[in-house]
């Protein structure tokens, strides 16, 4: 059957002028068809005039002018991505997504100034009760603004992932060196509010392979409770870091992940400060299993890591820590809401804690001394409508008698606003509105107590108040 070669160009023409927003990306995979089928009869017509010149379009005619006019639409059209919300860079198969959000967070500390630590909480270090602390603070910031990219590109093995994250959670600067503590505090209020834009998350993936920075695979993040404060619950694992992870799907038993992460040595001295003695050799060594059910879904993890002390002079002690956890995310209400449960063990975990010193060394005896604990988070999140969900969370750790609990009363470290903690729970009861699409307010009421190992009591409370506004 003979096309009429203006009738075919007007198609293209009309198809390639479809509005591109609101669209699908079956929408705009249809449109590509469309388009790839014209550009083929198009070509066939352009090569039967090549073959014979007199029955040729002349140049200047419609047929070549609506030619021209496809191949430039082409090359400027926007196209759907391969991943959600993204979009087709011109001329690449690299699909590219740019999302973040702008955060505000009021703070007020009703008992317990902890703004020394900035405006998350830290139980752990809540002044200790009829000390010279303050009441009533109250401090505002937009820091937790997070910018992301997230990119991938198709290959003949499959996709690579490339995410860039940060966020401006850094300390803030005066002059050209770094100042911590309320005076950069103070500073900052008085003059711009400004912090530095800091790494959050950058690696690259393909298939189970992810080398670069992200959440620790000891972290389980899936299953873990909502809250509006920036830390979350104590008891549970907070940190990010360079690592090179492998994961292995399997069909009906789960995941198995396996990681060597960025190692760190913390070891308390004897004045109950980092030891400057303290190096790392050895990448830590992390183990996952993860298994989504009908009824939920649950993690267990276990790590390995290095201690060492080296002075340069001959003096080397290692010692390695442990630590193990599991969580569990179990549905409720007909799949609704969400209960949340979570174990953390560690003699010697260290970093791996939210939050425990992890460490010390004895000079005496020559020896490492490990830091024995135990953490409990239990969450539960109640969504009362389509924009309100209230989330209720609690989490604790204690720590428990052995040479480093003896070594720390030995030298004092027992006591005072920096004093070794024998116990820490903290509480979160908060709401999230969700009034239109890409909008959260956070409120949240947050209390704790600590209890160092001489005894000493000190308390927190305080309210959190968030607006959130995200962009993807």
């Amino acid at each position: 059957m003979k096309v009429s070669t203006t009738t075919l160009a007007l198609l293209a023409a009309g198809v390639l002028s479809l509005p591109a927003f609101g669209q699908t990306k079956a929408d705009f995979d249809e449109m590509r068809q469309e388009i790839a089928r014209l550009r083929q009869e198009l070509n066939a017509l352009k090569a039967q005039g090549a073959a014979a010149p007199t029955a040729a379009a002349p140049a200047g005619s419609a047929v070549n002018d609506r030619i021209e006019q496809l191949e430039i639409k082409q090359k400027d059209a926007v196209v759907v991505g391969d991943i959600g919300n993204s979009f087709r860079l011109p001329g690449s198969e690299t699909s590219l997504r740019i999302y973040g959000f702008a955060e505000l967070n009021a703070v007020y500390e009703g008992k317990g100034d902890n703004s020394n630590n900035d405006y998350s909480t830290f139980a752990p270090y809540a002044p200790i009760n009829g000390s010279s602390s303050r009441s009533g603070v109250g401090y505002m910031t937009a820091r937790t603004s997070r910018l992301g990219v997230e990119a991938s590109t198709p290959t003949a093995y499959g996709p690579l992932g490339i995410k860039l994250e940060g966020d401006f959670n850094n300390e803030p600067r005066t002059g050209n060196a770094a100042v911590n503590g309320s005076v950069a505090n103070i500073y900052t209020q008085q003059a711009t509010n400004s912090y530095n834009f800091r790494v959050r998350q950058a690696y690259g993936q393909f298939g189970g392979l992810m080398v670069g920075q992200s959440w620790s695979t000891f972290m389980d993040l899936d299953n873990s409770p909502e809250t509006v404060d920036f830390n979350g619950p104590i008891g549970s694992t907070f940190i990010r870091q360079p690592q090179i992870r492998y994961a292995y799907n399997t069909k009906d038993s789960g995941t198995f992940t396996v990681a060597l992460e960025n190692s760190s040595t913390y070891v308390l001295d004897a004045t109950g400060v980092a030891s400057t003695l303290g190096i790392s050799k050895v990448p830590d060594l992390i183990g996952r299993w993860d298994k989504g059910f009908d009824w939920g879904s649950m993690s267990v993890r276990g790590l390995t890591h290095e201690l060492r002390i080296n002075d340069g002079n001959g003096l080397e002690v290692t010692r390695r820590g442990y630590g193990l956890a599991g969580t569990a995310l179990v549905k409720m209400r007909d799949a609704l809401d969400f209960a949340s449960f979570a174990l953390t063990y560690g003699d010697g975990i260290g970093r791996y804690f939210n939050y425990i010193e992890g460490a010390a060394f004895d000079a005496g005896s020559n020896r490492i001394l490990l830091e024995k604990a135990l953490g409990i988070v239990v969450g539960y999140q109640y969504k009362a409508s389509d924009t309100l969900r209230a989330n209720f969370v609690l989490g604790a750790q204690r720590n428990y008698d052995n040479a480093y609990t003896t070594f720390v009363r030995a030298n004092g470290l027992d006591s005072g606003q920096y004093g070794v903690n024998r116990s820490v729970y903290q509480g979160h009861l908060g709401f999230i509105y969700n009034p239109i699409k890409n909008v959260d307010f956070g409120a949240e009421y947050i209390f704790g107590q600590r209890e160092t190992l001489a005894g000493d009591k000190g308390d927190l409370s305080r309210v959190n108040l968030s607006a959130k506004y995200y962009f993807n």
